[in-house]
């Protein structure tokens, strides 16, 4: 008995409406219409949709007044903001020049600057409407040359990766070490409302030190455990990388301006006439552009957060299994390790401690 209340367009609407959309007001207001235009009654349509038989014929005067459109339409008025829009500019200009740890804090600053006042729930509900989210900042070297680094990835770290791809025959690699501590590792992470989740933390200074190379394009890793990074031990290193490459006629190595890469020992091995070794450093306060540091923090989200282990050796395996395992990584690795670089900025933003 369809057609009683809605014409044939609109009931087909309203029915695709229906089959696409989650529960809402307007959804509630199709569902009534659709009912009535089976021929039921309003009293019906009420008891069957837990509603009032008036907010059915509510519905039924909507459609009737303003069409399918009447029936999308919501009225509902919010609040009108307390800041103008010149404030919230104000306001957005304010925060993004300084990093405030509470929306206490920023409900303080628009007292002082405005005159206005805000309860901190407010506040973080008008952050989050302009654009802000509470989150950590990344801490930068604070000498970074923005400019030098956009130099040496155009000129130079872009072409070298370029080439790689072209000619693998010629291999090139990112160079650094790490040396996880064997204590806690704290990361943010889900936990039961209300409570509060203990990560057993270790006494001492013990930790393991990794030597590493990533190679591209393939992102295979060399790895070398060390007692101590010294210049000696880069040059172990070296010979090594060089071992896995014994056809190559030029081995290419990205690295940091650590003293251990610039040390004497390791300028007379390079200038040895048949060493295939050539270092390319990168500028200073890089580390955005070597590569291997994503994998360091990869290996560290998968092998050190939040995860205690009962003794150093257990730590120390959990290691190693993690570099011998990196195959079952290779998609998330393939995503993560990529040819594209951001900048560090020359002025990051200022943190108070409010």
């Amino acid at each position: 008995m369809a057609g009683v209340v809605l014409t044939a367009e609109d009931r087909r609407f309203f029915l695709a409406a229906m089959r696409r959309q989650g529960n809402s007001a307007v959804h509630r207001r199709m569902n009534a219409l659709l009912l009535l235009d089976d021929g039921w009654k309003a009293d019906r349509v009420a008891e069957a949709l837990f509603v009032e038989a008036e907010t059915v014929r509510a519905h039924r005067r909507l459609y009737t007044a303003g069409g399918r459109a009447g029936v999308e339409r919501l009225a509902y008025v919010g609040h009108a903001p307390v800041l103008s829009a010149a404030q919230v500019a104000e306001l957005s200009a304010a925060l993004s020049e300084r990093v405030y740890l509470t929306a206490k804090a920023v409900c303080a600053l628009v007292a002082e600057r405005f005159g206005l006042v805000y309860t901190p729930h407010a506040m973080a509900r008008l952050l989050g409407r302009i654009g802000f989210v509470w989150k950590r900042p990344k801490v930068v070297p604070a000498k970074a040359d923005a400019a030098a680094q956009r130099a040496f990835l155009e000129d130079t770290l872009l072409p070298l990766m370029a080439a790689a791809e072209a000619n693998p025959a010629e291999p090139l690699l990112f160079v650094d070490a790490t040396h996880p501590a064997y204590s806690a590792h704290p990361a943010c992470g889900w936990i039961r409302r209300g409570e509060r989740a203990m990560l057993k933390s270790t006494h001492g200074r013990a930790n393991v030190t990794v030597n590493g190379a990533l190679s591209w394009p393939e992102r295979e890793v060399i790895t070398r455990e060390a007692g101590k990074i010294t210049g000696a031990e880069m040059v172990a290193f070296f010979e090594q990388i060089a071992e896995r490459y014994p056809l190559a006629r030029t081995i290419t190595l990205i690295a940091d301006n650590a003293s251990y890469n610039r040390a004497r020992v390791v300028r007379e091995w390079l200038a040895e006439p048949d060493c295939r070794v050539r270092l390319v450093y990168l500028p200073p306060y890089a580390p955005n552009l070597n590569l291997i540091e994503r994998l360091w923090w990869f290996f560290k989200k998968k092998t050190l957060w939040n995860t205690p282990y009962p003794t150093f050796a257990d730590f120390r395996q959990a290691i190693r299994d993690f570099f011998s395992n990196l195959g079952q990584w290779t998609t998330e690795l393939a995503s993560l390790l990529t040819n594209r670089f951001h900048l560090i900025e020359l002025q990051p933003a200022k943190v108070p401690m409010a």
